[in-house]
């Protein structure tokens, strides 16, 4: 099995505004979710009814609410997280599901005389209640990633271009070079470098520049410089002919012979961009 994939950068987590809206669509969805539906017969765990009933219900999103408070903001400076891979992700959101349960357990459970009993029970139903909930915040907090990323290429390209430059820094922050916007075709991740390619006086140039893509798709991103895949980010207004087959994408570029590719995870917002 290839689980090259658990090293890709996950990045909807990145933004400050991302995380506490991924909170606000969790609570709210979870509070909604457990006084309408009560699932596994959770109102008849205790004999209250009423308004009662619905604080009761709706401190368990509560919980989970304040979890994530504290797992996506101190905790995440304390330990230096500032961006995650999928791996490490999913390592986080574990840690985060652990430590709901433990506050449940204090909170509504017998942590001194049935602690073991109630972990298992506590768990069980944590992970049962929590995924729905859960992927849907990622849902809206993906959608409204696209949907910025989108609109924001589409104002920047329609920006004049011709006398915009665009600055390219090494890893520690120096100024390397820059290349007018218009003459641009793409950059090319090789290694710890990026190549940069662009055409002047009727000839592509490359110049190589130590950095990540990563790196440049953070600096770039008000340039319309789009990133299209792992080792690629390319100026969209030098596409001259796109290709589908299936679900491989490929694009060709002005005064560039070598096709480049577009894998899936980038497509959409690639092709929302061209359409």
């Amino acid at each position: 099995m290839n689980l090259n994939f658990l090293n890709n950068n996950f990045n909807l987590l990145d933004k400050k505004a991302d995380r506490f809206l991924l909170i606000l669509v969790v609570f709210v969805f979870s509070v909604i979710f457990l006084n309408v539906f009560q699932p596994f017969n959770i109102a008849r765990w205790y004999s209250d009814s009423g308004f009662i009933q619905f604080l009761r219900l709706s401190s368990y999103g509560f919980v989970i609410a304040i979890v994530f408070l504290y797992t996506q903001f101190p905790l995440r400076r304390i330990f230096k997280i500032h961006e995650f891979k999928i791996k490490s992700y999913l390592l986080w959101l574990l840690i985060e599901i652990a430590l709901i349960n433990l506050v449940y357990i204090f909170l509504y459970g017998n942590p001194i005389g049935n602690f073991r009993n109630d972990l298992i029970f506590s768990l069980k139903y944590t992970l049962m209640s929590i995924w729905l909930p859960y992927s849907f915040a990622i849902l809206i907090v993906y959608y409204k990633n696209q949907r910025d990323e989108i609109a924001s290429l589409k104002s920047n390209a329609n920006k004049p271009t011709e006398k915009r430059s665009i600055i390219f820094k090494d890893e520690n922050d120096k100024i390397k070079f820059s290349v007018l916007s218009k003459d641009l075709l793409l950059l090319e991740s090789t290694d710890n470098y990026v190549s940069v390619f662009y055409f002047i006086d009727n000839k592509v140039h490359r110049k190589l520049l130590r950095n990540t893509l990563k790196n440049m798709e953070e600096m770039l991103k008000e340039n319309s410089i789009l990133r299209c895949h792992r080792s690629f980010m390319v100026n969209p207004t030098k596409v001259e002919f796109m290709q589908k087959e299936g679900k491989k994408l490929k694009l060709k570029l002005n005064h560039f012979d070598k096709p480049i590719p577009v894998s899936e995870k980038y497509s959409t917002p690639f092709l929302s961009f061209l359409s």
